[in-house]
C-alpha cells in the first residue's frame, strides 16, 4: 500500500474539511450550551463528609510594619485594625504572623534594613547574653488583634543570630552551624517560653525557618532537608520536650508550594510525630503577576498519608496595587485551591500592611499623609476569613458546580453555623440551588464582595421547603452562613 503522504496545500485542504464536516455533526447532535445566567445549577453539599479542621487565616506586619502603624493618630490605628481582624466590621483575620527577631546583624557592626522596613532585635544578641526588649511593635500588633478576637500566632525566624553561622551574617544565606544546633535550639524554647513569661503571650506555633531554600540580602539561612532533620533530631526535639514546649512544631516554608525540604523529617518515625505542621509558602518564578493558580498549589501526598496539619504560610504578588474586583477573586480562587485541593488547614497573606504601593499588603499606609487605602483584596479574603473560624471544618461539595464558579462548604461547631463560599469569576450572574441543604428553623445570612460590595450584607430568599436558591451576581465572592 502506499503510504506516500499527500502533497502540504492538499493535506491543509483535506484537515479543514474534515474538521469543518466534524463540527457540522457535532452541532447537529450536541447543540451549544445555553448562557450560564439562563441555568440553574444543582450544588449538593454534603454535610457529613467532613475533611480538615481549619485553623484559621492570617497576615503578618514584620520588619516594622505595625510600628509604622503606630506613627498614626489613634482614631486612624483603630479603623485599620477593625478592618483588619474585626469580625463584624472587618475581615476577621485570626492568626497573626511574627518575625523572631535575628538582630540584623551583616558584619562589622553594621545591620541591614532601615526604620521603617528592617530586622528585629535578637532575644540572645551574644551567646548566653538575654534581650527581651526590642519588639513592642509586633508585641503591640498582637495584643490590639487579640481584642478582636485574633488570639493565635506563628512566630517564623528568618535567620539564626549571626554567631550561630556558618557565615557570622544573617544575610546572604548561610546555614546554622552544627556545633550551634544545641545553642538555636535553646534559643527557639527560650522565645516561646519568655514571651508568656514577660509579654504574656502565648506562642501558639513557631517554625525554625523562612523560606530556607534562598539567600536574600536580607535575613536568610540555608537549611537542606537533611539538616532540618539532623537539628530536630539532635536538638530541638530533646530540648522541646525537657522544657515542655507545647507550641507547634511548624516546619518547611518554602518558597515555593512544595514540601521537598520536610520529607527526610517526615520518613523518620521517631521524628515525624513531632512534626506538627508541614508549611510552604506559594510564590512562583515570577511574582509579578497573577498566574495560573495551578503553579501555586497541589497535595502533599506524604502529609496526607501520614495524617499531618498543612498550612500556606505566605503568599503575595508583588504588581503595583491593583484595588479592583478583579484582584480580590483572583485571591479568592488561591484560598478555594490551597483550602480544597490542598487540604490546608490555616492561609496567610504576606503583610497585613505596608508602605510599599504593590499587592504585598492587604492594607497600603501613605506614611507622610497619615492616610490608608484597601482593595478588594482584603475583603474577598474576609469572605473566608471572618466566617470560617478556627475550630470549624471543611465539609464536601460540588467544588465546581457551573463554568467559572467555585463553591466549598464548612461547619463551625462552637456557633452552631454552617459556611459556604461561592466565588462566581464569570462577568455574568449564576443561578445555584443548594438542595437539602436546610433544616427546620435555620436562618441563612449572605455577606458580599463584588466591584460594589466590600463585605456587605445582602438579602437572600429564605429556603423553600429544604432547598436554597441563590443568585451571584457575576464577578463576586457570596459567604451564606445558615444559623440556628
Amino acid at each position: 500500500m502506499n503510504s506516500r503522504p499527500l502533497p502540504e496545500p492538499c493535506r491543509v485542504v483535506l484537515i479543514a474539511w474534515i474538521a469543518l464536516a466534524g463540527a457540522t455533526w457535532l452541532a447537529a447532535v450536541e447543540p451549544p450550551p445555553p448562557d450560564i445566567a439562563d441555568v440553574r445549577f444543582e450544588c449538593p453539599i454534603r454535610w457529613a463528609e467532613r475533611h480538615q479542621v481549619i485553623d484559621g487565616f492570617g497576615a503578618s506586619a514584620a520588619f516594622h510594619q505595625a510600628e509604622n502603624l503606630q506613627t498614626y493618630p489613634a482614631e486612624e490605628q483603630r479603623k485599620v485594625l477593625d478592618l483588619l481582624f474585626s469580625q463584624t466590621d472587618g475581615a476577621g483575620l485570626s492568626i497573626v504572623r511574627n518575625i523572631v527577631g535575628d538582630g540584623g546583624e551583616i558584619g562589622e557592626g553594621k545591620f541591614w534594613g532601615e526604620v521603617r522596613n528592617g530586622p528585629t532585635p535578637s532575644i540572645e544578641p551574644r551567646e548566653g547574653v538575654w534581650n527581651w526588649t526590642g519588639d513592642e511593635g509586633q508585641i503591640w500588633f498582637m495584643r490590639e488583634a487579640a481584642k478582636r478576637g485574633a488570639t493565635r500566632y506563628l512566630s517564623t525566624a528568618w535567620s539564626p543570630p549571626a554567631w550561630m553561622k556558618t557565615n557570622q551574617s544573617v544575610i546572604n544565606g548561610g546555614h546554622l552551624r552544627r556545633d550551634k544546633y544545641q545553642a538555636y535550639a535553646e534559643y527557639l524554647a527560650a522565645y516561646v517560653r519568655g514571651y508568656r513569661e514577660h509579654h504574656g503571650i502565648e506562642i501558639d506555633a513557631i517554625s525554625p525557618q523562612n523560606e530556607p531554600d534562598i539567600a536574600t540580602d536580607y535575613s536568610s539561612c540555608l537549611w537542606t532537608g537533611e539538616e532540618f532533620h539532623d537539628f530536630l533530631k539532635q536538638a530541638l526535639i530533646p530540648v522541646f520536650q525537657r522544657e515542655r514546649i507545647k507550641a507547634r512544631l511548624v516546619l518547611g516554608e518554602q518558597t515555593y508550594w512544595t514540601d521537598a525540604l520536610v520529607l527526610p523529617s517526615l520518613r523518620d518515625p521517631e521524628v515525624a510525630p513531632h512534626v506538627d505542621v508541614v508549611a510552604a509558602h506559594a510564590y512562583t518564578g515570577s511574582n509579578l503577576a497573577d498566574l495560573p493558580i495551578i503553579s501555586r498549589s497541589g497535595v502533599f501526598q506524604t502529609a496526607k498519608r501520614l495524617g499531618k496539619t498543612t498550612w500556606l504560610t505566605e503568599v503575595a504578588s508583588f504588581d503595583p496595587e491593583d484595588p479592583r474586583i478583579g484582584e480580590g477573586l483572583y485571591w479568592a480562587k488561591v484560598i478555594h485551591a490551597h483550602l480544597v485541593q490542598g487540604n490546608a488547614s490555616a492561609w496567610f497573606y504576606w503583610w497585613a500592611l505596608s508602605y510599599l504601593p504593590d499587592k504585598g499588603s492587604l492594607i497600603l499606609l501613605d506614611l507622610p499623609r497619615k492616610t490608608w487605602t484597601v482593595g478588594k483584596r482584603l475583603y474577598a479574603i474576609g469572605n473566608y476569613a471572618r466566617f470560617i473560624r478556627p475550630g470549624s471544618y471543611r465539609v464536601g461539595a460540588e467544588s465546581n458546580p457551573a463554568p467559572g464558579v467555585l463553591v466549598s462548604a464548612f461547619v463551625d461547631p462552637t456557633a452552631n453555623h454552617r459556611i459556604i463560599v461561592a466565588v462566581n469569576d464569570n462577568s455574568v450572574n449564576c443561578q445555584l440551588l443548594f438542595p437539602k441543604l436546610a433544616e427546620a428553623g435555620d436562618r441563612v445570612s449572605a455577606y458580599r464582595t463584588s466591584a460594589s460590595e466590600d463585605l456587605v450584607p445582602v438579602q437572600v430568599p429564605g429556603p423553600d421547603a429544604e432547598d436554597l436558591a441563590v443568585n451571584l451576581p457575576g464577578l463576586s465572592v457570596t459567604t451564606f452562613v445558615l444559623s440556628r
